[in-house]
């Protein structure tokens, strides 16, 4: 098997047409054509077919195969597309006709128009290894890029006894025509609290006066702090995961929470994830994924040399969980992660579950994706932001705690920054994709 590579396939667009009513947004009388190059000198020795298949209702699907093996040319060329949005699936074989890798994507061909497309085609555990696939349209590989907010931070301490030294963890839902944001604030000697606010924009918030979410009674198992890890909206109910601890030294805890209005909330009286041993003795609520009828959530678990890695557990009510017999599912093996990976925020585009991550030392965001949740492929340009490219420096010390929202076209990534190590108090801002 051959390593993995940048550029195995570039996607040229080709348009003519004629006079018609650009008035009309389905117009069979325009058209055009998708050229795939093939680079059949990279590519895997298991491929040897690549089939390429655009799909789209009312219309009968248009596909084209290469063999890279005996075929002439490294071109596969798809002719007469009526112009319009189009879903684009592209396997890569082997003799035998077993899709090895997959990648599909939303594509617009439009008369005269340029677009920009990122596909990553996914082992799919028929073989081994994986492909990285840049698709680009009508010139050089250009992938989207993710733009710190230049007015960030957004959302800073208000000086009281709950966030007095910083506010972090953001957890971000687009409900109700607004934006929500559950984050906690640090009381000081690791004291925290769950806060909420709310903005019309996502950038101009309006915060809650008090916390929504406060540590137990004491002698209960969170009775010292309190962090927002995941909030999600069920049947009109909203259901926080958090974490929480009596003994910043000794275990951590997820909890389970329950409202009808995002600001008053009721405790399950017991975790419903306990920490382990070695790689998880403190554990953190992080994301969730609803596979089916099953809940997927993924935490945070360190050990005692503060060693960070990803696990998930699994439920059928998002109450009971059994922990994945293959966990640690995210490791750090690549020498950005420093001393572990943490934090994952997790999302599904394009059929493909997405996750955006962070080194444990706070100096950059990763991306990583996965067919089935459980096994992550990192990509290759990592780090994707790092914490010097923070809008004025805001970030320079560090960021952390990245979370993922998206709202129609608009994506944003919400995280926590610190300007600097002598003053590492926690502020909270944004990241915008551009394309």
């Amino acid at each position: 098997m051959k390593p993995i590579i940048a550029s195995l396939l570039s996607l040229f667009v080709f348009l003519s047409y004629s006079c018609s009513d650009k008035s009309n947004p389905i117009n069979t009388k325009e058209y055009g054509k998708v050229l795939l190059k093939i680079d059949r000198a990279n590519a895997p020795s298991s491929v040897s077919l690549i089939r390429a298949t655009l799909s789209r209702q009312g219309f009968t699907n248009i596909t084209s195969t290469l063999n890279i093996l005996s075929d002439s040319t490294a071109d596969l060329l798809m002719d007469n597309i009526p112009v319009g949005n189009w879903h684009l699936k592209v396997d890569a074989m082997n003799d035998s006709m077993v899709v090895l890798y997959t990648g599909e994507t939303d594509v617009n061909i439009l008369a005269g128009f340029v677009t920009n497309i990122n596909l990553n085609l996914m082992p799919t555990g028929q073989g081994t290894g994986s492909i990285y696939i840049y698709v680009t349209w009508g010139g050089t590989n250009i992938n989207y890029q993710w733009i710190d907010n230049p007015t960030n931070p957004v959302l800073q301490s208000s000086g009281n006894y709950f966030d007095n030294y910083g506010v972090a963890q953001p957890v971000i839902m687009y409900d109700e025509n607004k934006y929500k944001m559950w984050y906690h604030g640090d009381g000081g000697n690791a004291k925290k609290y769950v806060l909420y606010a709310e903005s019309s924009d996502g950038k101009n918030w309006v915060k809650h006066p008090v916390p929504v979410l406060s540590p137990g009674a004491a002698g209960s198992w969170d009775s010292w702090a309190v962090q927002p890890g995941i909030v999600i909206k069920e049947s009109g109910v909203y259901k926080m995961y958090f974490t929480g601890y009596a003994n910043q030294n000794h275990q951590w805890y997820v909890g389970f929470a329950t409202s009808t209005d995002g600001i008053n909330w009721t405790k399950n009286s017991t975790p419903v994830i306990y920490s382990g041993s070695g790689w998880e003795y403190q554990i953190t609520a992080a994301s969730i994924i609803k596979k089916g009828n099953q809940y997927f959530l993924y935490y945070n678990g360190r050990n005692s040399n503060y060693t960070e890695k990803v696990g998930l557990a699994i439920s059928n009510d998002g109450i009971n969980f059994t922990k994945y017999s293959g966990n640690p599912i995210l490791i750090n093996d690549k020498p950005w992660e420093g001393s572990g990976v943490m934090c994952p925020s997790i999302y599904q585009e394009n059929n493909i579950y997405k996750m955006v991550y962070m080194s444990a030392q706070g100096t950059g965001f990763g991306f990583a994706q996965s067919s089935d949740g459980i096994n992550w492929t990192k990509y290759p340009q990592n780090p994707f932001f790092r914490k010097d490219q923070t809008a004025n420096g805001w970030g320079n010390a560090n960021i952390a705690y990245p979370n993922f929202i998206r709202v129609n076209d608009d994506f944003r990534i919400y995280y926590s920054g610190a300007a600097n190590s002598y003053n590492p108090y926690y502020k909270i801002g944004f990241l915008k994709r551009t394309n």
